[in-house]
This record gives structure tokens, sequence and C-alpha cells, in this order.
């Protein structure tokens, strides 16, 4: 009893009734659902509302009207997953072979032994399937990747928002400590990116500083009010433990991981050029530039602003200072930058 091969839809496109009869009844008889085309008008009509049906194209090379190798083009380019067997006279094997190279599956001679054609038919279909199956495999991991894009970018915003927010609410912890210091941290933060993106730093940096600036003072969460606060000159003692706010700070936020890039910020803020800051006595290109530029919006913000052991200073006077200090307390390229892109006036 002859076995009847999975249904798949065939379609026969060749100008000779004889030879679409014949393929037709080999065909059909072997279980496969056939579509009849006289030329190669009537093919593309077909497809045109039936491509998704259709499994497998045999298609006659020379035929009035379209080629069967013009046809086979524009299959390509429209229907890439359908696959295609040419038809060709016996004489006519280099026609074929031309065929094969513009994306044939394979050529059959006419006339076609009923063996041949279904050998043929089997091996293609089984190839399509499979290249089917890999192509549907291959679109189910990139929307699979897709949407673990999806998924991760939805994750880093909410991770953003969340340190943002985390950020906000220590800067408004530090300013709720040292009422003086009022909006000094955002000031600070501000004055810093401007400084950074005229020296056209990469965009993760800036937000390195940005952030980081936001935090620079979070030591003095550690440190008393009456001494934060203190109107007259502090002691030798109360400087001495005001200089270890930066040495608290990085204790701090050394227990969250998020926070690990600012730590160079939070530390060195208050390190000079010539190595006569603190708390480590840093110097020259020991200290980082993103450093150097918290370090001196920190410090045009502190002048100009009012504190309870002084008023504010004129924006005037502090440039003075800044200049009187460049190369010794302020990195110089630091300084430059600021007062050339008039920076205080931000």
């Amino acid at each position: 009893m002859e076995r009847l091969e999975v249904t798949s839809h065939v379609v026969v496109t060749d100008d000779d009734s004889a030879i679409r009869k014949v393929l037709q009844i080999f065909l059909q008889k072997s279980g496969y659902i056939v579509t009849l085309c006289k030329n190669g008008e009537e093919l593309l009509q077909l497809l045109e509302v039936s491509n998704t049906t259709v499994d497998l194209i045999f298609l006659d090379i020379k035929m009035p009207g379209l080629s069967g190798l013009e046809l086979l083009e524009i299959i390509q380019q429209k229907y890439p997953l359908i696959p295609v067997i040419m038809l060709t006279a016996f004489n006519d094997l280099d026609t074929g072979m031309k065929a094969m190279r513009l994306g044939a599956k394979d050529y059959l001679a006419k006339p076609v032994s009923r063996e041949i054609l279904l050998t043929s038919a089997r091996r293609i279909l089984a190839e399509s399937a499979s290249s089917r199956s890999e192509l549907a495999k291959q679109v189910k991991a990139i929307a699979h990747q897709k949407e673990l894009e999806n998924q991760l970018q939805i994750a880093l915003g909410t991770i953003d928002k969340v340190t943002r927010a985390t950020l906000l609410a220590f800067s408004e912890t530090i300013e709720q400590k040292d009422a003086y210091t009022k909006g000094h941290c955002n000031r600070v933060s501000i004055i810093s990116v401007a400084i950074a993106k005229a020296f056209r730093l990469p965009p993760e940096s800036i937000l390195v500083i940005e952030e980081g600036a936001l935090l620079h003072d979070i030591g003095k969460i550690g440190i008393s009010e009456q001494i934060l606060n203190k109107s007259s000159t502090l002691t030798k003692e109360e400087y001495e433990i005001i200089k270890m706010h930066p040495v608290y700070g990085e204790r701090i936020i050394s227990h969250i991981e998020l926070f690990q890039p600012y730590r160079s910020i939070i530390r060195s803020h208050h390190e000079r050029i010539d190595g006569k800051g603190y708390p480590d006595g840093l110097k020259g290109e020991e200290i980082p530039l993103s450093v150097a530029m918290v370090s001196l919006a920190d410090a045009f913000d502190s002048m100009t602003s009012d504190r309870a052991y002084r008023s504010a200073m004129s924006v005037e006077i502090v440039l003075e200072e800044i200049k009187l200090f460049s190369g010794t307390q302020f990195h110089p390229d630091v300084v430059d930058v600021f007062i050339d892109k008039e920076l205080y006036l931000l």
C-alpha cells in the first residue's frame, strides 16, 4: 500500500497542460494538495492572496510572458520562504544551473519521472521545514532577547529612580542637619555638571559627578549640630572633628553598592593640589579630575553663601580668591574653565 506524504500545498506552474496534469496526478497520489497555474501571471495572482499556504512551487523555466527565471527573482524578493524547484527541458541544463544560482532549491529535467519528482519534493520540503523551524527559533530568541532588554531597561529605570530618590533624601538629610547649607548640595551638583560638560566628559562620567556632588557632604550627618551651626570661630578640636566628615561620608556609603562610584568625591573633595588638604593629603595628579571639579564648585558655593560664622562674600571677591589659589588649592585647568565659561553665573 502506498504511503501518503504529510499534507503540503504544492503549486505547479507550466504552460504545457499535459505536464501539469501528469505532475498533478503524481503529487496528489502521494497526498499533496496541488494547485495548477498555466503561466506566471496566474502564479503571482495566487501568491498575492495565498502565499502563506503555499509550501512548494514547481516552476517551468520557459513560458510565454514572464519566464521562469523572472518569476524566480520575484518570488525570491517577495516570498523568500517558499522553496522553488525549476523544471527545464532535457537539453537546457545550463539554464537549470543558472536557476540554482538565483535561488532555486533544485531543478528537474523534463519529462520528470514520478520517483525523481517525489524524491526532490520530499527533500526540499524537509529542508524548508527545517529552515522555517530554525527561523522560528531565531525569531523567538530575538523576541525573547528584546523582552529581556525591555525588562532590563525598566529595571534600570526603576533603579535610577530609586537611586535618585535616595540621593535626594540623603541630600535633604544633610541640609536638615546643617541649616546654613540649604540648597548647597544641589548648587554644587549643578556647577560641577557645568564644569564637567565644559570638559566634554562622557555622559556616564558626568552622571557620577552630578550624583556624587549631591552626596559630597553626607558625612556631616555624623557631626554634632552644635559644631556645624556654631556662630563663633571653631576651636582646634572642633575643626579636627569637621575635617572628619569626608571619612564619615565614605563610611556611610560603603554599605551601599550603588553609591560606590561616588566614593572618591565624598572622601577627597577637601583635598588640595598642593597636598595640604584633608583627609589624606593627596596632591597633584593623585586627585581625580572629577573630584577637583566638585572641590571648586563646593568652595565657590560655600564662599558665596551665608554661613553661621560669616556672611556671604561677593562673587567678584570669590573669583579673585579662586584665581589666587589656582595651582595650590584648586586644579588650574578647572579654574580656567570655570572662569572662561563664566560658570560662576549659574
